[in-house]
């Protein structure tokens, strides 16, 4: 999906547990639902 916006060399550099310590964390696990850190760059010409 980044891809066709336009960047390239993308990477996840860390993966984590973004409903951690909420009220929706039950959810979140059933769901397995994570929240990711991503690099990429986007070349503008």
């Amino acid at each position: 999906m980044l891809s066709q916006l336009g960047f390239q060399d993308v990477a996840v550099v860390a993966r984590f547990d973004c409903f951690r310590g909420t009220s929706k964390e039950r959810i979140a696990q059933k769901y397995g639902v994570r929240g990711v850190n991503l690099l990429a760059r986007k070349q503008y010409r």
